[in-house]
């Protein structure tokens, strides 16, 4: 490198050094408490910031906002049904298709929601269907794109009336991610004899799934009964 080149180099080093000189007298000069302030305002803004990321996040993954608070830690064990049900989802669904089954109201979609933030992506079945009717061009970005996450988790799958397109879609979702070799987790509130009744076998057959029973009582209705709130209550606030 000659002395020509050099010289640019060293006037611009040399005024980088000379602004970061002025900027921390600058700082020095200020008054404690101003600095305080300062140095506040800048976390609160950092905090907010991770906070707007982190909500983006669970979004992209489909976590509603009643389950921001879910986690590992705040799920109650409290009987050996539930116990094992925790470790089976928390420890299997990465390695192969799980089927959680069980009335509403008992907890499938808080361990639902834990794996979504484990990376997981959430989505209801009528929600896959409303994205492709949007655009019915697609239709086949929807199956592909669904087809190679890592960890797909569908809930509400149940007796709902679906068309022969919507039923052939569920399929060709899961006949991807059949030949893909990723799991997917199934919530629903059949039985495994009442999915088949409902889906036929080929689903089934390319699931194969290891079967997770949620056969307790809805936590919903335990609050009900116990509480017994006013009917002019909001019960859609109430986090489970």
């Amino acid at each position: 490198m000659n002395e020509s080149s050099v010289k640019p180099f060293k006037d611009i080093l040399g005024r980088f050094e000379e602004s970061a000189r002025q900027k921390q007298a600058e700082w020095d000069a200020l008054p404690e408490e101003e600095k305080q302030r300062i140095q506040t305002e800048e976390r609160r803004k950092e905090e907010l910031q991770r906070h707007e990321e982190l909500i983006t996040l669970y979004k992209s993954k489909g976590i509603p906002p009643k389950f921001y608070t879910s986690s590992w830690d705040n799920w109650i064990s409290d009987t050996e049904e539930k116990q094992e049900a925790f470790s089976v989802v928390k420890e299997m669904a990465w390695r192969t298709n799980l089927f959680l089954c069980g009335k509403s109201g008992t907890g499938k979609t808080h361990l639902a929601m834990c794996l979504a933030k484990d990376g997981a992506t959430y989505r209801r079945l009528p929600d896959l269907f409303r994205e492709v009717r949007s655009d019915l061009n697609s239709e086949q970005d929807t199956i592909d794109r669904y087809g190679i996450i890592k960890l797909l988790i569908i809930d509400e799958v149940g007796r709902q009336k679906f068309s022969p397109f919507e039923r052939n879609l569920f399929f060709e979702i899961i006949d991807k991610r059949w030949n893909n070799e990723v799991p997917t987790t199934i919530i629903t509130n059949l039985s495994e004899d009442e999915f088949l009744e409902e889906y036929g076998t080929a689903i089934i057959d390319r699931l194969r799934p290891e079967i997770v029973e949620f056969n307790w009582e809805s936590k919903r209705e335990t609050l009900y009964i116990e509480e017994a709130p006013p009917a002019s209550n909001n019960y859609e606030n109430i986090e489970f």
